[in-house]
């Protein structure tokens, strides 16, 4: 598997918090089956501790030799969504997923930010992909799933976190969790982890739980086939979303898109 989403980097947000501790995190993404692990820490806008690409580059290198062999580490930023968004990407302000065309962004906890889709929409003009993280713990999105159907049908793609689908983040994100999957409106799922004791990097259950409702094909692109695409900065299939009120099994209209 690959995890495109962590906070593994040590000292840098609240991830990690030590060399030690992330050493015991890729210890135990290896065990779980994870080849490969994207370091993406926090760039919260308008903060000055926010780290340029070239720091987080070098920290990557310098975490890479302390974990050795045990897995992969590569660069990347989970940042939050702002109006500086486009500007920040087009100075090279932000890292991109291995220095490639694929960047995470997240929402605030509560709301969806009005004019979304036009800053998503900045960065496609760059060539950058956006990749919407966690949106079921969004509060605006599980009293209403359907809103990430609009930005998918936008070319945005989906992040899903692991332990949302297993139901470790409460019934209310595993629900909406589900939606999103059984609508086609999820493409990656990702551990977001934290710490070794708590949100450790465990991707094999929410992979296991997301086969059980849209089957092991379906569950294993999600945590290989198309997070490896990213890394890789190739395309990634998504299929249009299922229209909400249809079931899964019907026959949606649909059609394929793909990014680069």
């Amino acid at each position: 598997m690959i995890d495109i989403h962590s906070h593994i980097m040590p000292d840098i947000d609240d991830g990690a918090r030590s060399i030690e501790e992330a050493i015991e995190m890729a210890e135990i993404a290896a065990r779980d089956g994870i080849e490969q692990m994207v370091s993406t820490p926090h760039m919260f806008n308008g903060l000055s501790h926010n780290p340029d690409p070239s720091e987080i580059f070098e920290r990557v290198n310098m975490l890479q030799i302390a974990v050795g062999n045990t897995l992969i580490i590569l660069p990347g930023n989970e940042v939050h969504i702002s109006h500086e968004i486009a500007e920040q990407a087009k100075t090279n302000r932000v890292a991109r997923i291995n220095n490639r065309n694929y960047m995470l962004v997240e929402f605030p906890q509560l709301t969806v930010p009005i004019g979304a889709d036009e800053l998503f929409y900045k960065l496609q003009l760059q060539s950058i992909y956006p990749i919407l993280v966690h949106p079921e713990r969004n509060a605006q999105i599980q009293s209403r799933p359907a809103i990430v159907a609009n930005f998918v049908e936008r070319g945005v793609l989906v992040q899903v976190t692991a332990m949302s689908v297993t139901g470790e983040f409460g019934t209310i994100a595993r629900n909406t969790a589900a939606t999103l999957l059984r609508h086609n409106c999820v493409h990656f799922l990702a551990t977001d982890a934290h710490r070794a004791d708590r949100r450790p990097p465990i991707l094999s259950k929410g992979r296991d739980a997301a086969a059980h409702l849209v089957g092991t094909e379906m569950a294993r692109r999600l945590v290989y086939d198309n997070p490896l695409a990213v890394v890789n900065g190739d395309l990634v299939h998504a299929e249009s979303p299922i229209p909400f009120g249809a079931r899964r099994h019907e026959k949606p209209s649909f059609f394929s898109r793909f990014f680069k």
